[in-house]
């Protein structure tokens, strides 16, 4: 031990240049170690910040919907041999192109790429209907339409809850729901409201768009409920559903329980009906919180209802509704809207509007505001250009009113069947034209409620 000159204290150790270097090395190596840590962290914190962000890009962002080429100006291109092929194509194809070719590839989801397209020999049907339906058009005009994107990408998904349309209408729109199981090959189910496991006896007819079968437990088949489910061709579960609830139009009052309208079964308001029926059925289906689309319709019971009630008063058939007769319906369809938002608040609301009929088949004057045929003889040449359809106008065009006032979308069917009446069985459109555009139409607005960034469906971190 080495003693200072200054008192015996011990002095410090001696340390070498070395030993400092290697500390401060430590030092450097510690903080360079704590900010690495620090920035992993950061750059962590950064990557989850962004991707949340991105998250939140996706559903915030303006996704501007398809252009609805059944809305726009076109011509309706039958396929009579071919049904799934038969599409509206706008005038304006390079601003609105023709829907996806939705119903091919549907038929592929539920049968599989090998099973062949639904076809029809031409001489099956009259040569009426062959000069009525249109010429496609060529290939190399359809081919520079093409599209390689895949149609239904929204209806792959196995889904809890599968995408549902609930139509709420008259017989057109039963009628709609059992064409678009009779495309895809589809056996549609009937039931009642309260408990959808109890059905009537089978088999059913063969085609229920012409008849059913006997009363079931009080009830005339055509108001029970129809269901058509299309599943997945590996039976994994439904890649769509559609539900109908029948009603008699805006009738307050139950004037049609009568004797002579034997498919008439209580309750008669709208409003009770969707209570007291369609509710109770679709709570069995998942709830009203898990349907897509509701598509509503109102105007042949109300044309027929007014036609009615003109009668007995002996009032004209020929003439237009009055006013108070448009502000009535007005009144009622409005509140009407008002009741199904109420009860599907998370649905997407359509209006299907009304298409016009047959004039030239007898016992539908009421609704296609013509005379019976003694009748019409005795009309000036004045009074038969005034007097077709004059009520169906009328109301295609408060529909239209009506349905733009409230914000829905609108599917006017009368503006793609017009020109097409001799493809309907009185007020009923054929399964083509009408039964194909019908089925377009659900598979369209069911897509438009899926990417809505306002779907039920949608969360900020998923989509089921």
């Amino acid at each position: 031990m080495i003693t200072s000159h200054t008192g015996g204290a011990t002095a410090a150790p001696y340390r070498s240049k070395s030993d400092g270097l290697g500390q401060w090395k430590e030092q450097l190596e510690t903080q360079w170690k704590g900010r690495r840590d620090v920035r992993v962290k950061l750059l962590g914190a950064v990557t989850a910040g962004l991707f949340v962000l991105w998250l939140f890009s996706l559903n915030v962002r303006d996704r501007s919907p398809p252009c609805d080429a059944l809305h726009q100006p076109g011509r309706l291109l039958v396929n009579l041999t071919s049904p799934l092929h038969t599409h509206w194509r706008p005038f304006a194809e390079s601003q609105c192109p023709p829907l996806p070719k939705y119903l091919p590839a549907l038929w592929q989801l539920t049968h599989g790429v090998e099973r062949s397209f639904p076809m029809y020999q031409s001489s099956t049907f009259s040569k009426e209907y062959r000069q009525v339906a249109a010429e496609p058009l060529p290939p190399h005009l359809l081919a520079s339409f093409a599209s390689t994107a895949d149609p239904i990408s929204f209806l792959r998904k196995r889904r809890r809850h599968p995408p549902t349309v609930l139509v709420i209408g008259d017989s057109v729109d039963r009628n709609g729901l059992v064409h678009f199981c009779q495309l895809f090959r589809r056996n549609v189910t009937i039931s009642h409201y309260h408990d959808i496991t109890k059905s009537p006896p089978g088999p059913y007819p063969g085609d229920l768009t012409r008849g059913h079968g006997p009363k079931h437990e009080g009830w005339d088949q055509r108001g029970l409920m129809h269901r058509c489910e299309i599943p997945f061709v590996d039976g994994s579960g439904i890649a769509m559903r559609v539900v109908n609830g029948f009603h008699y139009g805006m009738d307050a009052l139950d004037e049609f329980n009568t004797p002579d309208h034997t498919d008439w079964h209580a309750p008669g308001r709208i409003e009770n009906r969707i209570d007291e029926l369609i509710v109770p059925a679709v709570e069995q289906l998942g709830g009203t919180d898990k349907v897509d689309v509701v598509q509503l319709h109102s105007g042949m019971w109300d044309l027929a209802l007014f036609g009615m009630q003109d009668d007995k008063t002996r009032w004209s058939l020929t003439v237009p509704l009055t006013p108070e007769q448009l502000a009535w319906w007005q009144e009622r369809m409005l509140h009407a809207i008002y009741h199904v938002r109420q009860r599907f608040p998370r649905a997407r609301l359509v209006f299907r509007k009304l298409h016009r009929t047959d004039d030239a088949v007898a016992g539908t004057q009421y609704i296609t505001n013509r005379a019976p045929f003694l009748v019409l003889r005795l009309l000036t040449r004045a009074d038969l250009r005034f007097a077709p359809a004059v009520r169906v106008h009328q109301l295609r065009h408060l529909q239209e009113e009506v349905a733009r006032s409230e914000g829905l979308p609108i599917f006017d069917f009368g503006h793609v069947l017009e020109g097409y009446q001799f493809f309907q069985e009185k007020v009923h459109p054929l399964l083509v034209p009408g039964g194909v555009t019908y089925a377009h139409n659900l598979v369209h607005q069911l897509r438009l409620a899926l990417e809505s960034r306002t779907s039920w469906r949608r969360g900020w971190l998923w989509d089921s």
